[in-house]
């Protein structure tokens, strides 16, 4: 967990490629469902891409959380990124988890100050055939239109323009506390220090993990 532009993302990636895990990545689930002509894709564009708001967890909850965690396959663990985000969503996932015979066993949240959040989401670029994060002026200019890694072409997510990157941070600052605190009395969460490069934030993660 962690708030927009911390990097969990990244380090989700990461982690799955190295103890082979599937993500559950909420963002790109709802990007996704957005882009489809159907009466809950047009819904989640207006909500995101048009109003830059977030997804209410009503909408959110059996039809997308609940459906997809289902197509997933049984036989490997999972990282959840970008979820939960409310109380009652952290609420939701111990009971449906546990109703599939699954718990969690991890919870780490990578803390980014609101200035770096704006600073790094400002930058970012992805490309269309992989999502690999690309900051504008480290790994590509703002010219390039093709990834430098993989050559596919590279756009700027229509959720990441500035105003609607701190309507999103703002609500993320009333709603998380709740979350934080729901784990820490479970003495669940490890909180980690987002502003270090992605290998040393890697590199602490990894050695919690046992």
């Amino acid at each position: 967990m962690g708030p927009q532009g911390s990097g969990k993302g990244t380090q989700a990636r990461f982690l799955a490629e190295k103890f082979d895990l599937q993500i559950f990545e909420t963002g790109v689930i709802l990007r996704r469902l957005a882009k489809e002509d159907s009466e809950v894709g047009r819904k989640l564009n207006e909500i995101m891409n048009v109003k830059g708001d977030i997804v209410p967890w009503d909408f959110m909850k059996e039809e997308i959380l609940g459906q997809t965690l289902n197509q997933l396959d049984q036989e490997k663990g999972i990282i959840f990124d970008g979820t939960p985000r409310i109380l009652a969503e952290a609420e939701f996932w111990k009971e449906k988890l546990a109703s599939v015979d699954r718990k969690i066993d991890y919870i780490f949240y990578i803390d980014v100050s609101k200035e770096e959040s704006v600073k790094r989401i400002s930058s970012r670029k992805l490309c269309r055939k992989n999502a690999h994060p690309l900051i504008v002026g480290k790994d590509l200019s703002e010219q390039d239109i093709k990834c430098p890694i993989c050559g596919s072409e590279v756009y700027r997510r229509e959720d990441d323009a500035p105003e609607k990157v701190l309507n999103r941070l703002q609500w993320n600052e009333s709603n998380m506390k709740s979350v934080l605190e729901f784990y820490e009395d479970q003495k669940m969460i490890t909180r980690i220090d987002g502003e270090r490069s992605i290998e040393e934030i890697h590199e602490e993660i990894v050695s919690y993990i046992r």
